[in-house]
């Protein structure tokens, strides 16, 4: 049954079997489908919450999300932000905070230094062994936006209009999943991340 769709129905016991069944062998395939390689970014280096260089290709290996914020947003950045937390305690409680990592690349440079970020951070109690705030100079910022398909431009009272997106990158990468708001739900994400690790544990 795919997401988007929730259904009641009442069949005989066989039929609810036969159903389930193809149910099951749709939603492999499904998910196969749904993770395909989307395209493989490239690499950036940028300056973390801690003053360091951030280079993205140092999570190789690892299962990533890519969400981009600013931190005076007072619209669906918020919102973001919480839901990767969620999806961090989800992703915690199934024993993947070592394998999964996630990363926030600010779309607000001039205003979003390292110091902001990890002021931003300690807000939402974040943790910066799971999770990695980066900004950079207004041009290598631009250049990320660029790559990824993001975009920005200047909106009332000082903030930014953006697409409100999450990716998600599998251990060699490649962007597998690209979440809005809508469908970024911390079981789905955990489903999604199992998914990807156990696809490169077969390689």
């Amino acid at each position: 049954m795919n997401r988007s769709q929730q259904r009641t129905v009442r069949w005989s016991p066989f039929v609810l079997s036969i159903v389930a069944l193809f149910g099951l062998m749709r939603a492999a395939s499904s998910d196969e489908a749904r993770l395909g390689v989307i395209r493989t970014p490239t690499d950036f280096t940028l300056t973390a919450q801690d003053d360091k260089s951030f280079r993205l290709s140092s999570l190789r290996g690892k299962v990533v999300l890519v969400s981009f914020v600013f931190t005076t947003c007072n619209g669906s950045c918020p919102a973001t932000t919480h839901r990767m937390d969620l999806a961090a305690r989800a992703l915690a409680k199934a024993g993947l905070s070592e394998k999964v990592h996630l990363l926030s690349i600010s779309l607000d440079p001039a205003r979003d230094t390292p110091a902001v970020l990890r002021d931003y951070m300690r807000l939402y109690d974040i943790e910066a062994k799971r999770w990695t705030f980066v900004t950079g100079t207004q041009k290598e910022i631009d250049e990320v936006l660029a790559d990824w398909g993001m975009w920005v431009r200047p909106a009332a009272n000082g903030q930014l209009d953006h697409p409100s997106r999450v990716f998600l990158l599998d251990p060699r990468g490649r962007v597998r999943e690209i979440y809005d708001l809508q469908y970024f739900r911390p079981s789905w994400v955990r489903e999604d991340a199992q998914f990807l690790l156990k696809e490169s544990d077969k390689r």
